[in-house]
């Protein structure tokens, strides 16, 4: 694929993430992003919700994203009862630390495997402030052994996202963070034009406000390389795919749920079906 070839297909490519919520859109934040937010009822039948999803709602590829102990829960149960696990690739299931975290997950794929022996999951452990991403790093093994044990007792796939810095900052922006890398010279450059243009006017707080943007935009290089980390990660488990359908878990809220579908799967579908030309 030529250069020219390799740029229009990153530009064709558009990502659905598709929230099961009655009241929020987390994602609506992502105004000039390829990542399109929808919003799914969850509604007294969380069942019927998922199956027009899957049969109804012309999307080929997605990101479901479920949060909250009860909607969680009823839509996993949903979903195994009606025998839709099958549709996904895999289930994401985002830890920050072990205890509660731990127990939490277990729950969440106990439950799913309750109907699916086979389905595959993924634990995430995200927001760490280790830089490692490196699974086999020991010193990473001791700070979060529950969550490695709990990876190995259930048969899971296990990825690892250090916090990013600066991450609900970037969110003016209307991009994810590895969007932002993509545009960075061109972001940067008009976030120096508005600050120059502001400090003219005197309008200091103006100027202020994306000064702070620009550091989010300089220090989203770094960020990149880690979230590419996790996608090169996800190329060994998935493989090369035509159609993507992930699912993003959790029964509890905080701890990295919205982060992981917002600027790490979403992404990766842009990154996936747009083409690897990382």
């Amino acid at each position: 694929m030529s250069k020219k070839e390799e740029k229009m297909a990153k530009a064709a490519a558009v990502a659905h993430l598709v929230e099961m919520d009655d009241l929020n859109l987390d994602s609506s934040w992502l105004t000039a992003s390829r990542i399109r937010p929808l919003q799914l009822p969850v509604g007294s039948d969380p069942g019927a919700s998922i199956e027009h999803l899957i049969y109804g709602s012309g999307l080929d590829s997605f990101v479901l994203d479920i949060g909250g102990n009860e909607t969680a829960s009823k839509t996993i149960m949903a979903i195994g009862e009606q025998m839709l696990l099958r549709h996904f690739d895999l289930t994401l299931i985002p830890v920050r630390d072990e205890g509660q975290d731990v127990d939490n997950a277990f729950k969440t794929i106990k439950l799913i495997r309750e109907f699916d022996k086979q389905t595959p999951i993924a634990i995430l452990l995200n927001d760490i402030t280790s830089r490692t991403q490196d699974t086999t790093d020991l010193a990473l093994r001791e700070a979060f052994a529950e969550v490695f044990d709990l990876a190995e007792q259930t048969g899971t796939e296990l990825l690892v996202m250090p916090r990013i810095e600066r991450y609900g900052r970037s969110r003016r922006i209307g991009l994810t963070q590895w969007e932002i890398s993509e545009e960075r010279e061109a972001i940067a450059d008009r976030l120096r034009s508005i600050i120059i243009e502001a400090e003219q006017a005197g309008d200091l707080d103006r100027a202020k406000l994306n000064t702070r943007l620009m550091r989010a935009v300089t220090g989203s290089k770094t960020v990149r390389e880690m979230i590419n980390v996790v996608f090169k990660r996800l190329d060994q488990i998935l493989g090369q795919r035509d159609r993507l359908r992930m699912m993003v878990v959790s029964t509890k809220g905080g701890v990295g749920k919205s982060f992981t579908s917002q600027q790490l799967i979403a992404p990766y579908l842009l990154y996936s079906l747009g083409g690897r030309h990382e």
